[in-house]
Formats: structure tokens, C-alpha cells, sequence
């Protein structure tokens, strides 16, 4: 098959500092989805917006002709730059308007809904000039995966701009309304929107701004109009996918995805085991896998060093790692503030530079009052970041919104294992360990207040000290959570949309 996966965010190795973002989620899932598709032989296009930062470092060729983009009566033109992963996967990358930074949030949601219309050009454009590759058994697109709320828009674009002729003489509309249109729902509660007043703007009908169309609480919705316009809407997971459907969902959508019924369909999660793999990582003081462990514990001494922490080994090391600020920090310093209590170590390690003034103060007490045993790291490198998360013994995470479960799934990878939020991610992602630790890979806090935080954390640390420990360490290391299981049930959708 060749496939288009369509996405907002793009980066080439997406790591531990994208934790806790949109964007974050969004990159995982796109570059996971195209590697595990093109592992299974598809050839597979990643179209993203161009970004000078992220992608100077792609060794990018620019296309001499533009992208002609038409909607509403009006033209844009996008610069195109190609590139190519070791995967195989092509990369597309789209340049010619304003970057996030500079623009206001009414820009912002315009430029995503212009960028679904560059996605339907380009797949138009495809269509028209298709060059068989050699040995190749499909010639001709044939379906584009949307990913994420950012891309939303994309499937709506597809299907309104096959209805126009093609204005620079491409192929007919008949060919763009033949493609396969899916949608993968990350956070449809960040869902950009728009005023009714400025649907011109963005080339779409007035007449499409109806409750049953892409109306929703006042406002033009892009992950509505995914929704309604996608042949099927994904989820990574049939606790995600419930969570979709459930009444009363905090996203306020589950109207919206109930209506499409069994067009709503579980793919799966995964994470990038190339990327996250204690065996290879080139961060690591020292590597390891299920089966030899002592470089882990040479990893955690090392760690503990760095961290100028007491050199106690076998003491339980707790790290709270994120890229971003979580939202449930608070909650979660107050609880290891109470499990510091007993004989443990934890490291609380954040991309970002700051937090609030409250959490920095009560993150300040905790290092004071624990001296030796707590250390506080924010702005940290990505390699210190993959060190914290291989050398700990246990990886909390407090991200209520991820779709991907990537920090979960890393924990299990590096033998960190997951203390995490009771999210449907993270129950995709994990089976809570019972009293015996003869199942599951990690232990679930059922709320993000510190009161069940702190339950989850001293249901690990009483686990550390028992000699099932090791074997439920070993066991959470050899779960298959790989994208390539996520691609072939994709695979298999998209083949019995072909039917």
C-alpha cells in the first residue's frame, strides 16, 4: 500500500523531553505509526508543516515547484522539502506560513485547517503523477491517516476539495474522493476551534456549520470535523477508545464519536523500541536487557553520583521524570514528600526551566528537609533525562491527558517500573501488580491527589525489597509494546476499507 500519515508536530526522534505535550503524543504516534508501516512494506509519507528549528538537521532537498493550495476561491503556495529516515520513511515537510510563536490562536487554528487543505493537494498531486517504484505492487495512494488534533481538519479537507475540479489541470476530483480517510484521536479536549465568521477564511461552506456538521458549542471544531469526515476514527486502545464513547466525557465529544459506532476502532499503542532501549541507548553509563541486569545496577551507582545522592544502592530510587510541567506535580511532590519518610531515594527531573512558585517552593522544602536523598533537576538534557530513567527502580508518572503513554511504556522498557495515574493509556499500557507480584508491570494510583499517589508509591517501595521484584522487573522489560502491533491492525482496516 502507499499511505500518507498527516501530522501538526514532526520530529525526527522525538525523546523524553516532549513528555507530558501535545505535540509530544502527536510525534510519537505519527513517526511510530510510519516506521511500523514501512516495516511491514508499505511505502509510507509523513507530511508535516516545515519547521526551521526541528528539522535543519534532515539534510532537506527542496523541490523547485511549489504546492498549489485552492480553497474557497483562494491560493497558497507551500514550499516542499523532502527527506528520508533510515526506516524508509519518507518525510514531507510544508514551509510557507507564519510559525506558532508569532501567531495569535485564531491564526494558529487557521494555518492547521490550511494545512489539511495542503495535505488533500498534495495527495492530489500524487495521484496525478504517480512513478512506480521497482518491484513495487501499488502505484497509486490509497489512504492518509490523520494524526492527532492538529491534523484533525485533514479528512473534511480531503473530502470538500475532491468535490472542485482541480484548477492546475491535476487528476480528477473522483480520484481524491477515493482515498481512505482515517482520523487518530489523541486529546479531542484540545481540539482547536474557530468562529463561525471564520469558516471563509479557511475555505470551507457556511453550510457545513450545523450541529450535525462541524458546529460544536458555537464554534467550528477541527476534531469534529475529523470525526464526521474520516472513514474510520482511531484510538491507541480500547480503554482510549471507551474513554471516546463514555457518556459524560470531560472532552464533551462522546456524542460525537457514539453517533459513528463501529467506525470508531482500536488500533493500539506502542512506543519506538529502537529509540528506547537500554541495550543501544548511547546516553547510558551502562546497558542492560531482561536478561542481564547488573547494568542496571551499575547504571543506578553511576546515576546516583551525578545526582550527588547518598551512595545507598539498595535503597529504592523513585524518579518523577516529564518534559513538561505536570499538572498533578503539586499532588505528587506532597506524596513522595510523605514517602521520604521511609528509607528511599527519588529524583524529581523536568525539561522545562521553571515551575510555579508554589510547586518550586514546596519542591525546595523537600530537598532541604531530605538532603541527600532528593534531588531536584529542572531543564535537564535529554541524555541526563534517559540516564534518571534507566538507573531508577521505579518511573512516576502523573500525566492525565497522554494518549501514547510513552513515559509508561519507556519505564517498562528501562526497567523503571511505572507508577502511574489509572488513565486509559496507561491501563493499554500496563497491568496494576497484585499483593504476590506474580502479575502484572506496574502499580496504579486510581486519582491524581496525593492521598492515592502515595498509596501507589508504598505499594512499590514495599515491593522492592521482595525477591519477586526481579522477576516482575524482568517481565514488565519483555512486554511487547512496540508500534509494529499498532501497524498491523492498521494494515488490516485499511484493507477492509479497500473491500
Amino acid at each position: 500500500m502507499d499511505l500518507m500519515i498527516a501530522t501538526s508536530s514532526f520530529l525526527p526522534a522525538p525523546g523524553i523531553a516532549t513528555w507530558g505535550t501535545s505535540a509530544g503524543d502527536a510525534a510519537h504516534a505519527a513517526l511510530g505509526l510510519s516506521k511500523g508501516l514501512r516495516a511491514l512494506g508499505h511505502r509510507v509519507t509523513l507530511v508535516a508543516p516545515f519547521e526551521p528549528e526541528a528539522h535543519g538537521s534532515l539534510g532537506l532537498a527542496r523541490r523547485l515547484t511549489p504546492l498549489v493550495v485552492s480553497a474557497g476561491g483562494q491560493k497558497r503556495e507551500r514550499t516542499i522539502y523532502d527527506a528520508r529516515l533510515p526506516s524508509g520513511v519518507e518525510i514531507v515537510l510544508l514551509a510557507g506560513e507564519p510559525p506558532v510563536e508569532a501567531s495569535t490562536e485564531l491564526e494558529r487554528t487557521a494555518r492547521l485547517a490550511w494545512f489539511g487543505h495542503a495535505v488533500a493537494a498534495l495527495a492530489r498531486v500524487r495521484l496525478g503523477a504517480v512513478t512506480p517504484r521497482p518491484g513495487a505492487t501499488d502505484a497509486e495512494l490509497e489512504a492518509v491517516v490523520a494524526v492527532g488534533e492538529g491534523a484533525a481538519f485533514t479528512p473534511l479537507a480531503i473530502r470538500e476539495d475532491a468535490k472542485v475540479p482541480a484548477a492546475d489541470g491535476g487528476p480528477s476530483p473522483r480520484l481524491l474522493a477515493g482515498l481512505s480517510r482515517l482520523y487518530l484521536v489523541l486529546d479531542p479536549a484540545q481540539s482547536p476551534s474557530l468562529p463561525r465568521t471564520a469558516l471563509a477564511s479557511i475555505g470551507v461552506d457556511d453550510a457545513l456549520f450545523t450541529p450535525d456538521g462541524i458546529e460544536f458549542y458555537g464554534e467550528a471544531s477541527l476534531a469534529k470535523a475529523g470525526a464526521l469526515a474520516a472513514d474510520r476514527v482511531l484510538a491507541l486502545g480500547d480503554p482510549l477508545r471507551d474513554a471516546l464513547v463514555k457518556p459524560g466525557a470531560a472532552h464533551r465529544f462522546d456524542g460525537v464519536f457514539r453517533a459513528r459506532g463501529k467506525d470508531v476502532v482500536s488500533v493500539g499503542g506502542g512506543i519506538d523500541q529502537a529509540q528506547y532501549n537500554p541495550a543501544t541507548d548511547p546516553h547510558l553509563t551502562a546497558r542492560f536487557d531482561p536478561d542481564d541486569l547488573t547494568g542496571k545496577a551499575r547504571q543506578k551507582s553511576a546515576l546516583m553520583g551525578e545526582l550527588q545522592l547518598e551512595p545507598n544502592v539498595d535503597l529504592p530510587l523513585i524518579a518523577l521524570v516529564s518534559g513538561d510541567v505536570p499538572a498533578g506535580l503539586a499532588a505528587a511532590v506532597t506524596a513522595l514528600g510523605r514517602a521520604m519518610r521511609g528509607e528511599v531515594h527519588a529524583v524529581i527531573a523536568l525539561g522545562a526551566a521553571s515551575v510555579p512558585a508554589d510547586v518550586e517552593a514546596a519542591l525546595q522544602r523537600l530537598s532541604k528537609t531530605h538532603a541527600g536523598r532528593v534531588s531536584v533537576r529542572l531543564g535537564v538534557p535529554e541524555a541526563q533525562l534517559h540516564r534518571i530513567v534507566a538507573g531508577a527502580d521505579f518511573l512516576l508518572t502523573i500525566d492525565t491527558q497522554s494518549a501514547t503513554a510513552t513515559a509508561v511504556r519507556a519505564g517498562l522498557r528501562y526497567g523503571a517500573l511505572p507508577i502511574a495515574l489509572r488513565t486509559p493509556a496507561a491501563e493499554e499500557a500496563i497491568v496494576d501488580a497484585e499483593a504476590s507480584l506474580a502479575t502484572g508491570t506496574g502499580f496504579l494510583a486510581d486519582s491524581i491527589d496525593a492521598e492515592s499517589l502515595f498509596g501507589a508509591i508504598q505499594r512499590a517501595v514495599s515491593a522492592h525489597g521482595t525477591p519477586a521484584i526481579r522477576k516482575l522487573r524482568r517481565r514488565a522489560m519483555r512486554v511487547e509494546g512496540g508500534w509494529e502491533r499498532s501497524a498491523r491492525r492498521l494494515e488490516a482496516l485499511l484493507k477492509q476499507l479497500e473491500e
